[in-house]
């Protein structure tokens, strides 16, 4: 359909830079309008006035052992998120070469748990490394594994532990990818992966569990040397959900062999009804076309604790800074007891947060396969 002599086309986000269109006779010229910076506004959000009124009550009740221990590394997190787009705690000059104008950019906390600008931002960078660096185009599947509460405090505690059970699912999933392969692979031939330790729920409660970005095929090398991608052919979310019980009691018998269980307890848990509070879901695949959609699925494996836009201050005739202050956490999706949020005071607030923070000097994500660091292809 032709276009009016007035009409006006509509300029596509990233294509925000010059002129829309040579102007057509009798219109205005139309600007396709720069992106404008806009700095955060850190103070004008619930989270920081939250921690920024309520913190030192939290700090000294723990101290005085009324609620859980804090670590120092947690109450580092949330001094340093008090920093985070403040220019009074440092900035960088930005300036124009060509207008000279100039911004002032203040510098981040580079948070790990608490501060949703830093964990966003490293779960954007991560997701586009991983989508641009390191996976290439061959379909992806995503591996989530869940163990039952009673495992959970060692796995969150003990990283070597949490490694150990890893390896387990890896092994799992490699022989799954070489018995599904179209042709019999040598036994050298390796998958690809990319893990998280997620040790959190939705609901702001201590969950760790896994989540694997894995390539749906194995890689072998060719008679000439070569690389080449062997694609899974029968392996759906069925088949995924039946590997559910060899993890169930290879754990088990880790734990066992680590003292963290007795052979009774083990014994006992394999007989609990289904698979024991095991659970393991392979059911999201992604094409080898599709980057958009792998990079959805990295962001979201990739994802911080907190998301700030679900946080609301419900109580207007009380103020953040008074302890009878309540907030609503919306959940992404209706919990089991129906909820669909949280209502916190601000001490309830911080107590969850707390328990979050991942420990310092531990990696977010690890490489396995032929995407690690040391292998040898």
């Amino acid at each position: 359909m032709p276009r009016s002599a007035g009409s006006r086309r509509r300029v596509r986000p990233e294509r925000r830079s010059g002129w829309s269109r040579p102007p057509t006779a009798g219109a205005a010229p139309t600007f396709a309008t720069s992106p404008v910076y806009r700095p955060r506004r850190p103070a004008e959000t619930p989270l920081e006035r939250v921690v920024q009124h309520h913190l030192n009550t939290f700090l000294a009740r723990a101290e005085a052992d009324e609620i859980r221990p804090v670590s120092r590394w947690t109450e580092r997190e949330f001094r340093q998120y008090l920093t985070c787009g403040i220019l009074a705690y440092g900035f960088a000059r930005a300036r124009c070469g060509d207008c000279h104008q100039e911004r002032l950019i203040a510098f981040s906390c580079k948070g790990r748990g608490v501060c949703p600008s830093c964990t966003n931002r490293r779960m954007a960078e991560v997701a586009a490394h991983l989508r641009d660096r390191v996976i290439p185009r061959v379909p992806v599947r995503q591996w989530v594994l869940s163990v039952p509460k009673r495992l959970r405090p060692a796995l969150a505690r003990d990283p070597d532990l949490a490694g150990a059970v890893l390896r387990i699912l890896l092994r799992v999933i490699q022989r799954a990818l070489r018995d599904t392969a179209r042709a019999p692979l040598p036994a050298e031939s390796r998958l690809g992966a990319v893990s998280f330790l997620h040790r959190f729920g939705s609901a702001l409660n201590p969950h760790p569990h896994f989540h694997l970005a894995v390539t749906d095929g194995l890689f072998a090398r060719a008679p000439d040397d070569a690389l080449t991608f062997h694609p899974a052919r029968r392996l759906d979310a069925a088949n995924a959900r039946s590997l559910t019980p060899v993890v169930q009691h290879r754990i088990l018998r880790l734990y066992v062999r680590r003292g963290l269980l007795t052979r009774a307890e083990a014994d006992d848990m394999l007989r609990w009804r289904g698979t024991g509070g095991f659970s393991l879901d392979g059911s999201v695949r992604v094409a080898a076309h599709d980057r958009a959609g792998l990079e959805r699925l990295l962001r979201y494996c990739a994802r911080p604790p907190f998301a700030l836009h679900r946080l609301r201050h419900v109580t207007q005739n009380r103020p953040l800074s008074s302890p009878d202050a309540r907030l609503v956490y919306h959940l992404p999706r209706p919990a089991r007891d129906g909820r669909t949020a949280l209502r916190l005071a601000p001490l309830e607030l911080l107590d969850r947060l707390a328990r979050l923070i991942p420990p310092p000097r531990l990696h977010r994500h690890r490489y396995h396969g032929v995407f690690a660091p040391n292998a040898a292809w």
